[in-house]
């Protein structure tokens, strides 16, 4: 059992409630109770193994990474300043067929310390041999959604979309029962897979009963390839194809116009936000007002880190709000609660998983981060959502909770030795 006491709580519950001066209790995996601290401290001291001290701090949900490529911190910095393409097929593509087993593994750890570091609990990936991104996460008790990305083209793991399908097969039967780790399908893009892959793919979420992530709109260039190959946008030969529906996340949607938000909405997919990749890569910028005022659920991704170049969320959610602001000339358009709810609860919704994650409340899985509130750009401290939407950076972040057990404390890592570690992946 985990006392944390006195404390300010950032409960992202329906209420959007903040409780100063607050406890709460974590018993095995669960929230068990949360409240003002006087009753709680005097009931739950001497039961508690663990009691954390929250003067100055701040406890809020963990945040979910809805779309990332976590190898590919591998490629950090590899190839800059241009165009999505080029970039991936003429630089990121070759380098990444070389890639091994154990560089995906180490890829994948080398990622979730940066997450759990920046405040991340929760994330999607997107990417190959997903098994060895599930024995990462195993290591650091992170929790996971493994997208077994499936192209057309030959990769390092396969040669065909049939035997990325039979592998991927494999991978869903090995975590089927794990509670941290869920598998998730991810057909690539228009460019590098067929229809017929992904009508294949959606076959196989039925079977199995899973969620389907995949990109999106994210080019003018891939919408101009859908309509020369199909005679229509991609959203659109989605939909056509019975390929959209609530268990569908899409990333990116840079490129979608009315008649495709209105197909979104009808079909009730999720939509996830990456704006630090998209700028970076001149991809274009999410209708993302357009979207909301359509009651789209949309979360937030940073994408992978040869595109963004880091996994920090608290950098994602900020350049979220700004980047919208400054597109429609109005400071009012997107406001910090509405980004935050990106970045936590509605990463929940996405997932399927908000009556376990996304807020603090009784009963919900403890994935929870403290925040050290006593630093020089915070404060005073006049609206904490204020402060965690522009102020706060990834390092304010200095204790992280998964699944109710602390995967970090003081900034230091449990289940590895993080100074080693960092020191191998130096000489790769």
């Amino acid at each position: 059992m985990i006392l944390i006491k006195n404390i300010t709580i950032v409960t992202q519950n329906k209420e959007r409630e903040i409780v100063k001066k607050g406890s709460l209790v974590i018993e095995k995996e669960y929230i068990k109770v949360i409240g003002k601290s006087k009753s709680i401290e005097k009931e739950y001291s001497r039961k508690a193994k663990k009691v954390i001290d929250g003067k100055n701090k701040v406890i809020m949900p963990g945040l979910i990474n809805s779309h990332g490529h976590l190898a590919m911190t591998l490629l950090r910095g590899y190839a800059d300043d241009m165009d999505l393409e080029k970039w991936w097929l003429e630089y990121v593509y070759p380098v990444e067929s070389k890639f091994t087993r154990k560089k995906v593994y180490q890829g994948s750890l080398l990622a979730m310390i940066e997450m759990i570091k920046s405040g991340t609990t929760c994330f999607i990936d997107f990417y190959y041999y997903e098994d060895e991104v599930a024995w990462a996460a195993k290591k650091l008790n992170m929790r996971g959604f493994l997208g077994c990305a499936i192209l057309d083209f030959p990769t390092f793991l396969y040669k065909n979309a049939d035997e990325a399908l039979e592998i991927t097969k494999k991978v869903i039967k090995k975590f089927s029962n794990n509670s941290l780790l869920k598998v998730i399908l991810a057909p690539h893009m228009f460019q590098t897979t067929s229809l017929e892959t992904y009508v294949k793919v959606w076959e196989l979420t039925k079977q199995y009963g899973l969620l389907l992530t995949t990109h999106m709109s994210e080019t003018k260039a891939e919408v101009n390839f859908s309509i020369k190959k199909y005679k229509k946008r991609p959203v659109e030969v989605l939909s056509q194809a019975s390929i959209l529906d609530e268990n569908v996340i899409l990333a990116h949607c840079c490129w979608v116009n009315k008649k495709e938000i209105n197909l979104l909405k009808k079909s009730n997919v999720s939509i996830v936000h990456c704006p630090v990749s998209n700028m970076k890569l001149a991809s274009g910028i999410m209708p993302l007002p357009e979207l909301l005022r359509s009651k789209i659920n949309v979360s937030l991704g940073t994408d992978g880190a040869c595109s963004n170049n880091n996994l920090d969320m608290f950098e994602e959610m900020k350049t979220t709000a700004l980047i919208h602001k400054v597109n429609k000339l109005n400071p009012t358009i997107i406001d910090a609660q509405t980004v935050l709810d990106m970045a936590t609860i509605n990463g929940a919704k996405t997932l399927k998983i908000e009556d376990q994650i996304g807020s603090i409340e009784i009963g919900k899985r403890a994935d929870l981060i403290i925040i050290n509130f006593e630093k020089p750009h915070l404060i005073p401290c006049h609206n904490i959502i204020s402060h965690l939407v522009y102020s706060v950076s990834g390092s304010d972040v200095e204790t992280t909770i998964i699944n109710g057990k602390i995967v970090m404390e003081n900034r230091k890592i449990k289940n590895i030795d993080e100074d080693k570690f960092l020191q191998e992946m130096m000489l790769i």
